[in-house]
């Protein structure tokens, strides 16, 4: 009976730090941005006959009207129509390829002849570290559970 009960407390004891700790991790990766990764090249192509299509009011599957991206990423646009197109204040000629580099965390709203509405959002966030999400968790939400579980076991002592 007593290992029962010693299993027990220790069930109750781990599950809200470990509870705790899990909200925080999430809590700081949605306020945090949600972007966890390296800097990386990402390039979009404008295929043969997307001016005609844009014309038309088709949007493009293969490049987004709003993006994120990471501190230090590349954004590439790859111009494969045969007309010129405008991202910005860029200048992209058919058969030409633009390069961006993306190096500080900004919200940025282009002129952009590669959709139909005309603009093309980007939002560049500061690049994360997993450490930087353990630190308030193992700092905050682990302690905070064992506490919230010592008053849970304290109060529940007093009732019975």
């Amino acid at each position: 009976m007593n290992v029962k009960n010693n299993f027990r407390w220790l069930i109750l004891f781990l599950i809200p730090p470990i509870v705790l700790g899990a909200f925080s991790l999430v809590s700081w990766y949605m306020l945090a941005g949600g972007v966890i990764r390296n800097p990386m090249r990402i390039e979009y192509v404008i295929p043969s006959g997307a001016s005609q299509r844009i014309a038309s009011g088709e949007v493009l599957p293969t490049i987004p009207a709003k993006a994120v991206f990471v501190a230090g990423d590349t954004l590439v646009f790859r111009n494969e129509d045969q007309a010129d197109h405008r991202v910005g204040p860029f200048w992209i000629p058919s058969g030409s390829t633009l390069t961006i580099p993306l190096e500080r965390a900004s919200s940025i709203s282009y002129l952009c002849t590669v959709h139909p509405s005309g603009t093309i959002d980007l939002d560049v966030r500061p690049q994360n570290s997993a450490w930087l999400m353990l630190i308030p968790t193992l700092g905050l939400g682990i302690p905070l559970g064992g506490v919230l579980t010592v008053i849970v076991r304290v109060v529940s002592k007093l009732e019975g």
